[in-house]
């Protein structure tokens, strides 16, 4: 291919002069020295390059342009899978412009009197470093894979990967690989899947009220599936021509909080309890239940501060809540969440009565006959918060129950 270049697009100008001034200077010197430069230079000629320049901006956008026409990107030979069958497609090298020899180049060539020449344009050739007979064995192991079912078990049960199932599950080699193998976006949602299916999530030790005493519920282990190692098993399977039953390989999964770590937090007996009784419409109770339960086996550590609003959350029809009374600037209303400052007030009074220090209270703006004077609590997500601080050396364990007749909020600690 032959690509036009006029030194006035470029901006290529020869400083003649100055080569007329050099050419002159090759006959100077001193004595006999000087007659034979000269001599020489009359019979023989001087090769003299005159200075050049050339618009930098200009050169380096025609050097682009030449690039995008010229360059090819270098292509590895890889696998490919067809529906069911697998065939190898060859690399293709690729070739990439020297740009700096050939600005050079061309500026030169564009700076000499004479016209209509034609240069060769520096290009270097990238080889391809994975061949068809770099993949040849995974090409033979592919095919295996897919020439029958492959099974998966565990204690019992067995799963059946078709053909169909396996060529979804099959990570062919590309971009300089040369290996099969168990991966990719079909995998991982295959995967995705088995895990619901197989996996039970651990269970953190616990505790629950058992009177003036708590009871530590042991941690369970859970059950989690070995992706890369059931993985590996079934590409195994899938490259062998008989044994083609793979194992599932699963691993324990450990709770966040272990028995010895609910034993270590020094949560012993119950600090203080408070009860409030229900009063209002169904729904105004119902948002009580809800943020009782939500309240329920919240845990402060030492020097921690409880948050109401961090804990119960926003108070939202999404979630459950209901439309109830408030009291807002003075004047009763309506508004999701109504009823959920009287659990708040359960809470400080159990907090107060623990001598736990509290953070941040804020009081009714109607005074509520049914609350002692100065020991309600009025809480609005996420302005208004109640919050206590656990300044005791043990983990504070806050119960919440929703009984017949009220709710209940007890604080357990250290003993004695």
């Amino acid at each position: 291919k032959r690509y036009p270049i006029a030194a006035t697009t470029l901006g290529v100008e020869a400083d003649w002069a100055a080569a007329i001034e050099l050419a002159a200077r090759e006959g100077e010197g001193f004595g006999p020295v000087r007659g034979f430069r000269r001599l020489h230079t009359r019979f023989f000629g001087a090769e003299i390059s005159p200075p050049l320049q050339a618009y930098g901006a200009a050169l380096d956008f025609k050097l682009a342009r030449l690039a995008r026409a010229i360059e090819q990107r270098q292509v590895e030979a890889t696998l490919v899978r067809r529906g069911l069958a697998i065939e190898i497609v060859p690399g293709q090298p690729g070739r990439r412009l020297d740009r700096d020899a050939a600005g050079a180049r061309i500026v030169r060539t564009l700076g000499r009197l004479e016209r209509g020449q034609t240069v060769a344009l520096p290009v270097r050739v990238d080889p391809i470093a994975v061949t068809p007979a770099d993949l040849a064995s995974a090409e033979r192991q592919a095919e295996t894979a897919l020439s029958a079912p492959v099974r998966l078990q565990y204690e019992g049960t067995r799963w059946k990967l078709p053909r169909w199932r396996i060529a979804e599950l099959l990570s062919l080699p590309a971009a300089g690989e040369t290996q099969i193998a168990i991966a990719g976006p079909g995998a991982e949602a295959w995967f995705a899947k088995l895990r619901k299916t197989v996996e039970r999530p651990p269970v953190d030790a616990s505790f629950t009220p058992a009177g003036d005493a708590v009871r530590i519920v042991p941690a369970k282990d859970g059950l989690a599936v070995d992706v890369p190692a059931t993985a590996k098993a079934l590409l195994a399977a899938a490259s062998s021509l008989t044994a083609r039953t793979a194992e599932l390989h699963v691993r324990a999964a450990a709770p966040d909080r272990s028995t010895a770590d609910a034993k270590a937090m020094g949560v012993e007996r119950r600090l203080t309890s408070y009860t409030t009784l229900y009063a209002g419409s169904y729904d105004r109770i119902t948002n009580l239940r809800l943020a009782i339960s939500l309240l329920n086996g919240a845990l402060v550590a030492p020097g921690e501060t409880f948050s109401f609003n961090g804990r119960v959350g926003e108070r939202t029809v999404e979630r459950g809540f209901r439309s109830a009374p408030v009291i807002m600037k003075d004047e009763y209303s309506e508004a999701v969440g109504g009823g959920v400052s009287q659990v708040a007030t359960t809470v400080f009074n159990a907090a107060w009565e623990a001598g736990l220090k509290i953070v941040e209270r804020n009081p009714h703006s109607l005074y509520i006959s049914r609350y002692q004077l100065g020991r309600d609590a009025t809480v609005n997500y996420p302005d208004l918060d109640l919050k206590f601080l656990n300044d005791t050396p043990k983990w504070i364990f806050v119960a919440g129950f929703a009984g017949d007749a009220g709710i209940t909020v007890s604080m357990y600690g250290g003993g004695p």
